[in-house]
């Protein structure tokens, strides 16, 4: 989590980080990533970095959460249970349109495996639970391969009408 310093920063200087951070989370793999960039493109000191964040794995996980906060936004909560395969194209497509995807992409592809970023949502009961593994399955092997993001979109339609949830 970030440090409480980077809270008591201007909303001006904050958004300025996050954007640095998802430029460089955009482009390059945990692994790969450089404070050095960040710092630079935020225009600030190395050292306030660290007064931020403990090291790179804790801005990316605050990044993640900015980013997939943004993409959430306006597509879970009833819409995603009004018609889940709607929300899954929405979300795919707002992605698609911005740096979020790259980002999104990066961490599904590379980084996943590095960093927890949350507790899965916990769903009312069985049917509910497997229409969001579905979905977040159909996203995340979309932006893995984008090639196949149809073939996948269209497996994902017939099995939530094997469950019998509405779909577009």
């Amino acid at each position: 989590m970030v440090l409480s310093t980077f809270e008591h920063l201007d909303e001006n200087k904050q958004q300025r980080i996050l954007a640095a951070l998802v430029t460089e989370f955009s482009k390059y793999p945990l692994a790969q990533a450089q404070v050095a960039r960040i710092v630079k493109q935020a225009d600030i000191a190395r050292g306030a970095f660290y007064k931020y964040f403990s090291d790179l794995k804790d801005a990316y996980q605050y990044a993640f959460k900015e980013v997939i906060g943004r993409l959430h936004t306006g597509i879970a909560g009833p819409e995603m249970r009004r018609d889940p395969y709607a929300a899954t194209v929405a979300f795919l497509q707002e992605a698609d349109e911005s740096q979020d995807r790259d980002f999104i992409r990066l961490h599904f592809t590379k980084n996943s495996g590095m960093v927890t970023v949350g507790e899965p949502p916990i769903a009312a009961n069985a049917i509910e639970w497997a229409v969001t593994t579905l979905c977040h399955s159909a996203i995340s092997q979309a932006l893995a391969n984008p090639e196949q993001a149809d073939l996948i979109l269209k497996n994902l339609k017939a099995a939530l009408l094997q469950l019998h949830v509405k779909e577009s």
